[in-house]
């Protein structure tokens, strides 16, 4: 069988047999998945309608919107939610989320119903036999149907591809023999020595070359031009190359750092997260609730109530109840706040990290003590929890001028590392790895330093722990990019804060009496020292 033969039935086989398998592939998508989807949405639909039917009639006979929008907070959340409708035992919206419509859905109750780009149902919602009103929702199909359509549009693309292909594979098996053909007479014409010949064919991509370079072996001349344009091109792709990657390579360390310290100020929100759902979850608000419904539901209303034994302690307990939950929410409005300051910070990281190759940055007075705080409020949850004793030894009225972020940003990475360096400690002493340090058990010296001392050049600030330690030999290596010792670490977060230190005119050192006897790092900073509060020393052990 001839090349152009063999060419064009295997490049037909194959395309035959993909479109075969698209077409197939296609088939079960629309005929299995679509409808797989459709019930799901179905399901999902009867199992939220009986689920919101049950959780609103507490809130529904209440009458209390802020307990109906806490019950179907989560259904509201669903991204698939068309909208969704309370009413009452007259058939009034009480509530609703979406485009409700105002017209009673009369379709059988806890079942769902396909209607026009969505699935609808509803259900009574009663309290000890009393009905109270209904719940309807309506989930929209959108996401399924643009999963259709673009199935669709792809079987139509992946068609018209196929036919080009196959068009494109019986052209190219023409195009492909006819100049090999030709080669083939002119290589006989040259072994004959006809070396003026010149091969004249209508070829492209390697076949061109080809034909390119089977001329040139005629011409000795033109041959040696020819090699020498090759490697001026080749080397100057060389030097391109060269460059992408190291631009790459730089955007990788900047990415690699707004990562790092992203994920630092991230612990900080996961505390104040967990503060503010732990003041809701013990918030008083569900008791209040009871109470008023109790004194609603009381014979004779409120004046019948307040004369029993349990009404004439009402007007205490709603006071005492009223306190705390102006202290709840003075609580909730500061960790929101810090909550603020931390996006702020995150905000300020992405754009310090996007001018990272420059020298300077912004230069202001920064006040010592809150920035240092903030930094060791990161780790607040993770001390208390292994044992870690802080000790902040600096002036509370301290001011320095330097870059605030770039600072922040190294005391957070050095604080980090010595938290991660007294919890394996602490494991290390459990295990008796460490048991004695100077002759007192290592469990008592679970502390983390931070110091602070003005100089007559600056300041210099040190971070000391009583952890793991460092080895000799990695004194010198601990500040180089990727070097680490922590399972799971990249080794970016000391080479950064050094290399942030050398850009604010500064240098960062550690010392280190070995494994087992902590470790202390030192940063020293020149600049200028705006005022200093008169007050002692501050000295808080937490």
């Amino acid at each position: 069988m001839k090349l152009r033969d063999r060419l064009y039935l295997f490049g037909t086989a194959q395309l035959a047999i993909f479109g075969l398998l698209f077409a197939l592939a296609y088939a079960s998508f629309a005929h299995s998945v679509l409808p797989v989807f459709h019930a799901l949405l179905e399901t999902k639909t009867e199992q939220v309608i009986k689920m919101s039917a049950a959780d609103l009639d507490v809130p529904l006979g209440a009458d209390d919107r802020a307990l109906l929008a806490r019950a179907l907070a989560a259904v509201i959340s669903d991204p698939d939610l068309a909208y969704l409708a309370v009413r009452d035992a007259r058939d009034q919206i009480v509530f609703a989320h979406g485009r409700a419509p105002r017209e009673l859905f009369t379709g059988a109750a806890n079942a769902a119903h396909d209607a026009e780009h969505s699935v609808r149902a509803w259900a009574p919602i009663s309290l000890e036999g009393l009905p109270l009103g209904s719940v309807e929702v309506g989930f929209t199909t959108a996401r399924f149907d643009a999963i259709s359509a673009w199935a669709q549009r792809i079987a139509v693309i992946v068609l018209v591809v196929w036919l080009a292909a196959l068009l494109y594979s019986l052209s190219f098996a023409r195009m492909f023999t006819s100049p090999i053909r030709a080669m083939m007479v002119f290589s006989r014409k040259v072994a004959g020595g006809e070396l003026a010949e010149r091969l004249k064919i209508h070829a492209s991509g390697e076949l061109a070359e080809l034909r390119d370079y089977m001329n040139q072996m005629t011409a000795d001349l033109e041959r040696r031009e020819a090699e020498r344009r090759v490697a001026a091109a080749h080397a100057e792709a060389m030097q391109r190359e060269l460059l992408a990657v190291s631009r790459m390579a730089g955007m990788a360390e900047v990415a690699t750092g707004v990562l790092h310290n992203v994920g630092n100020v991230l612990n900080s929100l996961n505390v104040s997260v967990a503060m503010i759902s732990d003041q809701v979850r013990g918030s008083r608000v569900g008791a209040l609730s009871k109470s008023i419904e109790l004194v609603d539901n009381f014979p004779g209303g409120l004046a019948a109530f307040l004369a029993t034994e349990k009404g004439k302690v009402l007007p205490t307990y709603l006071s005492t109840v009223s306190r705390r939950l102006a202290e709840e929410n003075a609580k909730m409005l500061d960790e929101l706040a810090t909550v603020n300051r931390h996006v702020d910070h995150i905000k300020t990281i992405v754009a310090t990290q996007q001018s990272y190759a420059r020298p300077t940055g912004l230069h202001e007075a920064v006040a010592i003590a809150p920035l240092f705080d903030d930094a060791l409020r990161m780790g607040e949850a993770s001390f208390a929890k292994h044992g870690i004793e802080v000790v902040r030894d600096y002036e509370p009225g301290l001011c320095f001028v330097t870059d605030r972020h770039k600072l922040l940003q190294i005391m957070i990475n050095l604080i980090s590392n010595a938290r991660h360096a007294l919890k394996d400690h602490r494991a290390n002493s459990e295990s008796g790895l460490y048991p004695m340090v100077d002759g007192q058990p290592a469990a008592h010296l679970h502390q983390l330093i931070v110091r602070v001392r003005c100089t007559a050049a600056g300041v210099t600030i040190t971070v000391a722990d009583t952890g793991v330690g460092i080895p000799g030999e990695n004194l010198d290596k601990i500040f180089q990019h990727g070097f680490t010792t922590k399972r799971g670490g990249h080794g970016f977060g000391l080479h950064a804060s050094a290399n942030a230190a050398r850009e604010l005119g500064g240098q960062l050192t550690v010392a280190s009496d070995g494994p087992g006897r902590g470790a202390t790092f030192t940063l020293e900073l020149p600049g200028v020292i705006t005022s200093v509060h008169p007050e002692p020393r501050h000295d808080l052990r937490n």
